[in-house]
């Protein structure tokens, strides 16, 4: 029988394993202290706790739920990581060093439904959601891969966040723990295509993280090639519960848009773009398309995005280019697919 992992709980559920265990509130917080301030992975080594205790919870349950299998560092100093899971099946996360900051960019889920034409992911199919014992293993092992502590998440690896609701808003509400790996909510940021119902719930959850949509294009018709799930969640219906969201929780939102040659780059493109846009308080975040094996279109030439950049000029929301790192090991945006890496083998 596999062992489930205490990485998959909020305090006050760890507080109820303990004390089943045979062991008292103060010794959860203990737990606590070991898993996510000294970081460690073996029960065993949780010296403070009664052995009896230690032998309870070891019966039960492990630690990191996850492993490193590979890794491979780009030029830039990203490093992608190919992370195993019980079952054999495979997700990436990226690891982004920065001058003030270390960002790690994690997945939700084992493939994706969604099947966005430009994203590698979405070519291997769907295979399953992850856990929230996985989502936050995947903090811990890159942690302790780089011997830095991880200060800023942003759930924009494999997968729809929104399509794992439940236990992404979990491992989110475990990471941002204030008495943990204390990670603040402003620095964990989560990404959606725009799956209406998980934004409705995360809107009547008053759900604090922030949040960024994968717009990429401002036509009906156009998105729906590009992004077959905008047949599901059209853009009206999008952008009104969007509208709900900014009023709600007083922020803007932010938008991703990865510039394609001769798909989404026209002028007309941007006049619709400051037309949704001006809605509502948004920020437009322009990214270079990277390639990957099927994906059939051509990223723009430096000159061409900053003309369209330049469409915007006038516009009444912030629009600028977002740095998008580890295109030579396959860990730009899009690019993610849990293909074995043989870079550095561990």
């Amino acid at each position: 029988m596999r062992k489930r992992s205490l990485l998959g709980y909020r305090f006050d559920e760890l507080c109820a394993i303990v004390e089943k265990a045979g062991g008292k509130k103060y010794s959860a917080k203990q737990v606590w202290s070991w898993l996510y301030k000294k970081g460690i992975t073996d029960i065993d080594l949780m010296s403070d706790l009664p052995l009896k205790l230690r032998n309870g919870m070891r019966s039960e349950f492990c630690i990191l739920p996850v492993s490193i299998d590979s890794a491979a560092k780009s030029a830039d100093g990203t490093e992608k990581l190919l992370i195993k899971l019980y079952d054999d099946n495979f997700v990436e996360c990226v690891i982004i060093p920065e001058k003030e900051r270390l960002t790690l960019c994690i997945s939700s889920q084992a493939g994706c439904r969604f099947n966005c034409s430009f994203c590698a992911t979405g070519k291997s199919g769907f295979k399953r959601d992850l856990e929230a014992s996985e989502i936050v293993g995947q903090v811990i092992a890159a942690s302790e891969f780089c011997g830095k502590r991880i200060t800023n998440v942003v759930y924009m690896g494999m997968g729809e966040p929104f399509d794992n609701y439940d236990e992404v808003i979990k491992s989110a509400d475990i990471i941002s723990d204030d008495s943990g790996l204390a990670i603040g909510k402003r620095k964990i940021t989560i990404s959606t295509f725009g799956h209406i119902d998980g934004l409705k719930k995360y809107i009547a959850e008053d759900v604090r993280y922030k949040l960024a949509v994968s717009l990429h294009n401002p036509f009906d018709n156009e998105r729906s090639r590009l992004m077959p799930g905008n047949r599901i969640y059209p853009l009206k219906e999008l952008f009104q519960v969007l509208k709900e969201y900014a009023r709600r929780s007083n922020r803007k939102v932010v938008f991703e848009y990865i510039l394609m040659k001769g798909v989404n780059d026209s002028e007309r493109h941007a006049e619709e773009l400051k037309i949704l846009l001006s809605t509502l308080p948004s920020k437009l975040n322009l990214i270079k398309y990277h390639g990957i094996s099927e994906g059939g279109f051509t990223p723009l030439s430096d000159e061409f995005s900053l003309k369209f950049y330049r469409y915007f000029s006038k516009s009444d929301f912030p629009v600028v280019f977002r740095t998008s790192r580890g295109e030579d090991i396959a860990a730009a945006c899009g690019q993610l697919s849990a293909a074995k890496i043989t870079e550095k083998p561990l």
